[in-house]
C-alpha cells in the first residue's frame, strides 16, 4: 500500500522514473561492453595472446547474448522483473570482475563470453520492454530517448577506463569497473523497476482509462496475445525477419567501412573520426525520431530509419576518396541508426500488448543475435573472396533493404481470436 500511495504522490508520472532507470543501465552495461576491446590490448601483451583468440570471446558473448533472451523473457514471467534485472546485473558486471583474475585463456571465454553475455541479455530485454509497458502515447519518445544512454556511456566510460588502465592496470581497472556496474545496474534496477503502472495503481501514461488513446499502431491495443499465438502469426514473424536483417546489418557496417576508407587512401586517423561522428549524431536521431515515433507511428518510423541505413550502405560503397563525404555519411547513417533499434520493442508491445512483450521481445532478440553473428562472417568472407570491400558494402545494403521490405509488410495482426 505504501509503494502504490508513493508513486501517486509523485509530482510526475513514474513512467518517467522507469525512463531514467534504463538510461543509467544502458549507459554502464554499454560503457563496460565498449571497453572491453579497450582491454584487449594490455591482456595480449601480457599473455601473448593474438587479436584472433581475444576477439573470439566477443563472438561468444554475442551468441550467448542472443540465446540466452528469449530465456530471459521467460525468467521475468517466473519471477519477476526485479529480481531478473537483478541477476542480469549481477552476472554482466560479476563476469566483467572475474575477468581480472583470468589466467588461461578460457577464462576470459567463461567469464566474458558466457556468464556476461547472460547477464547483458537481461540488462537489454528487461527495461526495454518494460519501458514500453508504462508507455502508449509517448512510447516511441521514451523508448528512443533512453537509448541515447548508450552514446553517453560510450562516450564518458571507454574514455575513463582508458585512462584508468594507463594508471591502475588492466586488472585494477576491468575489477573495479565490474563492481561499479553491478551496483549501478542490480541495485537502481531491483528498488525502482516495475512490473507496469497497473502493479502500482496507476494507469498507463499517468492517465485515467477515459483519457488514454488509442496507438495507431497497435492492431489489439487491449488484448495481451500468449506467447504460441504470437509466434504463429506473420507478424511477429516478419517483425522478427526485419530485426534480423537490421541487427546484421548495424553489426556489420562498422567492421567494414572505416577499413574500406583506408583501403582507398583516406588517412586512418581520420577515417576513424567517423567513429565520433556517429556517436554524436545517433544520439540525435534517438531524440528525433523517439519524436517521429509518436507522431507517425513505430512502423514508419522503422521503415524511415532502416531505409535510410539501407541508402547509407550503398552509398558507402559509392564514396569516392574524400574526408568530407565519409564525414557526411556517418551523419546519415549515425542518425538513422540511432532511431532505429529501440522502436522493434516499442512495436512488439503495441502489436501483441504489454503482459507477454518480455518473452516476446527475447524472441525477437534472438533473430537479430543470429543475423548480428552470420552478417560479418559472411561480409568478411566476401572480402577474402573479392579482394575488396565493395561486394561487403552492396550486401550490407541489400540485407538493410531488406529490414525497410519485411517490414513494410508487417502490418498490425488481427485478434487472436479472430
Amino acid at each position: 500500500m505504501a509503494g502504490r500511495f508513493t508513486a501517486k504522490s509523485l509530482p510526475f508520472y513514474y513512467g518517467w522514473v522507469i525512463f531514467t532507470i534504463t538510461f543509467l543501465i544502458y549507459a554502464f552495461m554499454f560503457g563496460l561492453r565498449y571497453s572491453v576491446g579497450v582491454f584487449f590490448t594490455p591482456v595480449q601483451e601480457e599473455f601473448g595472446w593474438t587479436t584472433a583468440m581475444t576477439a573470439s570471446a566477443v563472438t561468444a558473448f554475442f551468441w550467448v547474448y542472443a540465446v540466452s533472451a528469449p530465456f530471459v523473457g521467460s525468467l521475468a514471467d517466473r519471477i519477476g522483473v526485479r529480481k531478473t534485472v537483478l541477476i542480469g546485473g549481477l552476472l554482466l558486471g560479476g563476469g566483467g570482475a572475474l575477468v581480472s583474475t583470468i589466467q588461461e585463456l578460457w577464462h576470459l571465454y567463461l567469464f566474458w563470453g558466457v556468464i556476461a553475455a547472460a547477464g547483458a541479455a537481461a540488462l537489454y530485454v528487461i527495461p526495454t520492454v518494460i519501458l514500453s509497458r508504462f508507455f502508449l502515447r509517448k512510447r516511441g519518445r521514451a523508448v528512443g530517448w533512453s537509448s541515447m544512454g548508450v552514446s553517453v556511456g560510450q562516450a564518458t566510460i571507454v574514455p575513463v577506463v582508458a585512462n584508468l588502465i594507463v594508471s591502475w592496470g588492466w586488472r585494477a581497472t576491468m575489477r573495479t569497473l565490474g563492481i561499479v556496474v553491478v551496483m549501478v545496474t542490480s541495485v537502481i534496477g531491483y528498488v525502482f523497476m516495475r512490473e507496469d503502472p497497473e502493479s502500482m495503481g496507476l494507469h498507463i501514461d499517468g492517465e485515467e482509462p477515459g483519457e488514454k488513446q488509442v496507438d495507431e499502431d497497435s492492431g489489439s491495443p487491449e488484448i495481451d496475445w500468449e506467447p504460441r499465438q504470437a509466434i504463429g502469426t506473420i507478424s511477429l514473424r516478419l517483425v522478427t525477419l526485419s530485426y534480423f536483417f537490421a541487427v546484421g546489418g548495424i553489426i556489420s557496417i562498422l567492421t567494414f567501412v572505416v577499413p574500406h576508407m583506408i583501403r582507398i587512401g583516406i588517412d586512418p586517423i581520420k577515417a576513424s573520426g567517423a567513429f565520433g561522428v556517429i556517436g554524436v549524431m545517433s544520439a540525435a536521431g534517438s531524440f528525433l525520431f523517439g519524436i517521429v515515433s509518436d507522431r507517425f507511428g513505430r512502423r514508419t518510423t522503422i521503415l524511415a530509419t532502416t531505409g535510410g541505413m539501407a541508402l547509407s550502405f550503398f552509398t558507402a560503397a559509392l564514396l569516392p576518396t574524400n574526408l568530407t563525404l565519409l564525414y557526411a555519411w556517418a551523419v546519415l547513417y549515425g542518425l538513422t541508426y540511432g532511431g532505429a533499434p529501440e522502436q522493434y520493442a516499442a512495436i512488439i508491445t503495441d502489436y501483441f500488448g504489454r503482459r507477454y512483450s518480455t518473452t516476446l521481445f527475447g524472441f525477437l532478440t534472438l533473430g537479430g543475435g543470429i543475423g548480428g553473428g552470420l552478417f560479418p562472417l559472411l561480409g568478411g568472407w566476401l572480402v577474402d573472396v573479392t579482394g575488396t570491400y565493395y561486394a561487403t558494402l552492396l550486401f550490407l545494403g541489400c540485407a538493410m533493404l531488406g529490414a525497410t521490405l519485411t517490414m513494410l509488410l508487417a502490418k498490425p495482426p488481427d485478434g487472436p481470436f479472430g
